[in-house]
């Protein structure tokens, strides 16, 4: 029917004098407003009393008055688009990217086969991709990312000898990429963030002119081509979070353009390739969360314009290589959650523009180098669960970036550097199971962001300071474990506190009243085996707070307060009080 009707319609516009009206692209263009709702300023300006659309808002015509682009991108354009756009059998460029529009891709845009840019990204496109799109043969970009269109990709539209790139990412679709070799001339091919599955074709190999190939939360799988290699100008393979199993089979030994090389979270296995030292352009290496074995080769310390090298959560041993120190401009130094030993090298304090350090859960040991706390950059150090050892350098107070510090299950000894958070807007500080002595530094939330505080089990002394009591940030305390004494401070300011464990110290009481009345957050405190010899007032306001034991102290007042459930108090598992 549809034909029939465009049949008779072309009748009549071929029989009606042009001066009378306008072309059949015009009116096509009309029709397709109908459905295709246009804001206000464009569509005041699309006039049927016009004898061609040439001077439209949008629009452009060639010297013979045929429409060559339509060009609605971010215009506020709602609706969906009909089966007219076929009618524009002269239409080069169609682009409608960032809107509101809805419906499917009419089969109808397959008519348009001088089409050489179609752009229909960041919308809200549902239904499968249409089969007759495989006859654009001219088609050299194709952009259809950030909407929600599922389905298989149909094979016809990797049959374009022209295509350069493809955006398919950010959608629904699903099945094997259908990959027939043909595609000489692709140099981008973005197909993230779908559910795509299968293997990746060989015949990708056959793309001798790809640059960029993202594939990253997919379901692909099996093991990768062994000729990738074969894509001399590739610069980005970014594989991550998909099913790819085996080694890393193919080798580019010589002119390796690869800038982005990353196959985190899969299921790759062997050693990391030596024939990376070759990459000198590498920006970004990652293989975290595999199943990757052997030492980490000193051919990284070639990288020289490597920023991120992440290889965490494999199995990786040996030591850490000095050459790391190499590479100067790296930015985020990923080692951790390996089986990695011996010291920490004092080269890597020539990463001078390190901002993030993890090198937690190894096994490493001996003296943290002093001068890598010197790293003025430095905004994450996370080295927990290791067997360090040594003093923490009074220039920690220096850094000014320093966010996270995590130093949990080592042993580290001496006092806290004093003026730490002095200089710097601190959010975490986890210093749990040390030897660490002294006190806390009375600045360490001047900042004031300071989320997570967590000095439990040290040899920590004297009082808790008021810039910590009075942290307007501060979500947990923990100083379980140590010899602090005195009165529990009053937490007047700290609103989102959730989490208070003074347990095992020497605190005593009377406790101050309301001592609590503005953490209406919290959920738990645990302030047993003290020597709190009245009970804790002012839980009135503490709406939230579920868990309280106040064991082991030395109460006189043995009247629990309300809206308490108490865990343990005074050695006897207690039930509800209201």
């Amino acid at each position: 029917m549809k034909l029939v009707f465009w049949h008779w319609f072309l009748l009549f516009v071929t029989l009606v004098p042009s001066s009378l009206g306008l072309t059949s692209d015009g009116l096509a263009l009309l029709a397709l407003s109908k459905n295709l709702m246009l804001p206000n300023n464009i569509s005041s300006n699309w006039n049927a009393s016009n004898a061609t659309p040439c001077k439209w808002n949008s629009v452009t015509c060639d010297k013979r008055g045929n429409v060559i682009s339509l060009d609605l991108t971010s215009s506020g354009i709602s609706g969906s688009l009909g089966p007219e756009i076929g009618h524009l059998e002269y239409l080069q460029v169609l682009s409608l990217s960032d809107n509101n529009i809805s419906g499917s891709i009419p089969p109808e845009l397959g008519n348009c086969n001088m089409l050489e840019q179609l752009d229909l990204s960041q919308n809200f496109l549902s239904g499968q991709i249409p089969a007759s799109m495989g006859n654009l043969k001219k088609l050299s970009l194709l952009s259809l990312y950030s909407n929600s269109l599922s389905g298989a990709i149909p094979k016809e539209l990797f049959k374009n000898q022209f295509m350069e790139k493809v955006y398919l990412h950010s959608n629904q679709l699903s099945g094997s990429i259908p990959f027939s070799g043909e595609m000489k001339s692709l140099r981008s091919l973005w197909l993230h963030e779908n559910m795509l599955s299968g293997v990746l074709p060989d015949s990708i190999c056959n793309c001798t002119k790809l640059e960029e190939l993202y594939l990253l939360d997919n379901q692909l799988g099996g093991d990768l081509p062994k000729n990738l290699s074969d894509i001399k100008g590739l610069r980005i393979f970014d594989a991550t979070t998909n099913n790819f199993t085996g080694e890393i089979p193919f080798s580019f030994e010589k002119n390796c353009k690869l800038e982005i090389f990353i196959l985190s979270f899969n299921q790759i296995r062997g050693e990391i390739p030596k024939w990376l030292g070759n990459c000198s352009s590498l920006t970004q290496l990652a293989f975290v969360n595999n199943s990757l074995s052997g030492q980490i080769p000193p051919a990284v310390g070639l990288l020289r314009n490597i920023t991120y090298l992440l290889l965490s959560q494999n199995n990786l041993s040996g030591p850490i290589p000095p050459e790391i120190g190499n590479c100067r401009l790296l930015l985020w130094l990923e080692l951790d959650a390996n089986q990695l030993e011996g010291t920490v090298p004092k080269e890597l304090a020539n990463l001078r523009n390190l901002q993030k350090l993890f090198l937690f859960e190894n096994r490493l040991t001996g003296d943290f180098p002093e001068d890598i706390w010197s790293i003025q950059s430095l905004q994450s150090v996370l080295i927990y669960r290791n067997g360090f050892t040594g003093k923490l350098p009074s220039v920690l107070a220096e850094l000014k970036l320093l966010q996270n510090i995590t130093l949990f299950d080592n042993f580290f000894t001496g006092a806290i550097p004093p003026g730490l958070g002095a200089n710097s807007h601190l959010v975490e500080v986890d210093f749990t199971n040390n030897s660490f002595v002294g006190g806390i530094p009375p600045n360490i939330c001047s900042g004031k962001t300071l989320r997570i505080l967590d000095l439990g089990s040290n040899h920590l002394t004297g009082s808790i300071p008021s810039g910590v009591v009075d942290c307007p940030s501060l979500e947990r305390l923990i100083v379980q474990d140590n010899s602090f004494s005195g009165h529990i401070p009053e937490f007047r300011n700290c609103m989102g506190l959730n989490y208070i464990d003074l347990s095992h110290n020497g605190f005593a009481g009377p406790v101050p009243p309301n001592v609590f009345s503005n953490c209406h957050c919290l959920v738990q405190i645990r302030p047993q085996a003290n020597s709190l010899n009245v009970s804790i007032p002012g839980f009135r306001d503490c709406t939230n707070l579920g868990i309280i034991d106040l064991s082991y102290n030395t109460f006189s007042d043995k009247t629990p307060p309300k809206y308490v459930y108490c865990v343990r108090c005074n050695g006897r598992k207690g039930g509800s009080f209201t």
